[in-house]
């Protein structure tokens, strides 16, 4: 029975061994790697601050991670991120969220990641500037040099002086970053296959051009029509806030309507409802609701949807 249990104790004590190893391998390795593949990566960008080099990773579902030299992994900084990027003066980090608001933040004034609005004076942060369009990069679409809003008005990007303002900080020398230029990462690398080289030939090369199909909204019999070429996909009426929709195959009929537009790149038509609520269809008829509440107003260019107020921001609904 003692060498029974001698063996027991023996094996019980290789298992342990062996579980250890393998859970202290697994740690260190999720530790040092990502959290995600390749291809979910759609921006990276690299800026060195003071000898720290800075990395922005930003992936397809809009998580923007973080890492510094001394950091020992990425870090989840920012959710809902629509584009990014540093500034070349300060390395300061620009992010346009999904819901068209801008925010900043600055690593070495801030370790702690953190979005703080902008503002007109930011010594006296009373009035936020919102219902950012885009974010202004340098000819080389590397680094940010400011932003403009909807309305078309352009700002430049913060001094250290201003966040310093804002963050109550006092404002000494600060030493000037020695910025790297933004890497955009492909989400895989291409496979380069070699091609042989064509023999002489005294045939002429015909190339075939690429034709793009025009879409447009003409007005016909009362309805809004788009029209792909010289086919009219489907048309709308609205009148004393009742919508009458007609595809292909089906029509459908609404009622308290506000407003109504087509979007250009899917075909889908946007309405806005008298309570708040913004709804697609598409041209096979299949209606979604886009917006729950607070919906105020349709913004058009060309005759085609672009945008929606909702509340005092504004949502890209081009790809809608």
């Amino acid at each position: 029975m003692k060498k029974t249990h001698k063996k027991y104790v023996a094996l019980l004590t290789t298992l342990a061994v062996i579980v250890c190893t393998l859970f202290y391998t697994n740690t260190a390795k999720a530790d040092t790697e990502n959290s995600w593949e390749p291809s979910d990566v759609v921006k990276v960008s690299k800026c060195t601050v003071n000898g720290s080099e800075r990395t922005l990773t930003l992936l397809k579902n809009g998580d923007l991670y973080f890492q510094a030299t001394e950091t020992s992994s990425p870090k989840f900084a920012f959710l809902d991120v629509m584009n990014f990027g540093f500034d070349k003066m300060y390395g300061t980090v620009y992010v346009l969220t999904s819901e068209n608001l801008l925010g900043w933040w600055n690593y070495d004034l801030t370790n702690s990641p953190t979005l703080n609005s902008v503002f007109k004076n930011m010594s006296n942060p009373k009035d936020p500037i919102g219902d950012i369009e885009k974010l202004l990069f340098d000819e080389n679409n590397e680094f940010v040099i400011g932003y403009k809003t909807i309305t078309g008005e352009t700002y430049p990007t913060l001094t250290m002086s201003e966040m310093k303002a804002f963050l109550e900080i006092p404002d000494d020398p600060t030493p000037t970053p020695t910025p790297t230029a933004p890497v955009s990462t492909p989400s895989a690398t291409p496979k380069v296959t070699p091609t042989t080289p064509p023999k002489n030939t005294t045939d002429p090369v015909v190339t075939p051009k690429t034709v793009t199909t025009k879409k447009v909204v003409k007005k016909k019999a009362g309805y809004s029509c788009l029209s792909i070429g010289n086919k009219v996909t489907s048309k709308y009426k609205l009148a004393k806030g009742k919508l009458t929709w007609k595809g292909s195959s089906k029509s459908k009929k609404y009622s308290g309507i506000k407003s109504a537009a087509f979007i250009k790149k899917s075909g889908n038509l946007v309405f806005l409802t008298k309570k708040g609520k913004v709804y697609t269809l598409s041209p096979k008829g299949k209606k979604k609701c886009i917006v729950k509440k607070k919906g105020k107003k349709l913004i058009l260019k060309n005759k085609f949807a672009v945008k929606v107020q909702v509340g005092k921001k504004y949502i890209n609904i081009v790809n809608k």
